[in-house]
């Protein structure tokens, strides 16, 4: 499991979001330090495959949304943690997400999820920019899916100049994909 706070990437062992509750607290953390965790990743390794198998975010009890069963509630040591999942692959390996876009082949726009909206208030922007900084990186993401990437270093590679300059990364690989 990634669990992810913006600024900050952690990793631990726990298969959801029950057991990383107890975890945590078993590790003698105060189960309320998991509200400041934004989304926590399930990756799933079958038949030698890793894939991402659901996308959880901790929210507020005011943000709290029941979505056909995918989310809950947890109490421990006098603490509630409300959680929703906002993407999840099913059995037959369709993934899904809470969040319809045009750019992503939907008729509206409808964010199901507060990731979005509170990476904005935390880096004072809105969440129009949020939300294109997300397609613009989608786009890398289906990009090096198109290209048969899978090496680490490829990967890795392809980020740090992203990272260097990301417009002479981006003419590069136009250029690439054209010729």
């Amino acid at each position: 499991m990634i669990l992810i706070r913006v600024g900050l990437i952690g990793t631990t062992h726990a298969e959801n979001v029950e057991k990383l509750v107890n975890r945590v607290v078993e590790q003698g953390l105060p189960a309320y330090l998991l509200r400041e965790i934004d989304l926590v990743v399930f990756p799933r390794h079958v038949d030698g495959k890793r894939y991402v198998g659901e996308v959880v975010e901790i929210v507020s009890e005011s943000t709290f949304e029941t979505l056909d069963g995918r989310c809950g509630t947890i109490r421990k040591d006098g603490t509630t943690i409300h959680w929703n999942t906002i993407a999840w692959r099913d059995h037959d390996g369709t993934f899904h997400v809470e969040y319809d876009h045009a750019q992503l082949g939907d008729d509206e726009r409808e964010i199901g999820f507060q990731f979005f909206r509170r990476l904005a208030d935390r880096t004072d922007r809105s969440i129009e920019a949020v939300e294109a900084e997300f397609h613009r990186k989608h786009r890398y993401v289906q990009y090096l899916e198109r290209e048969g990437v899978t090496d680490f270093e490829d990967l890795f590679s392809f980020l740090a100049d992203l990272q260097n300059n990301e417009a002479a990364t981006v003419e590069r690989v136009s250029r690439e994909v054209r010729g």
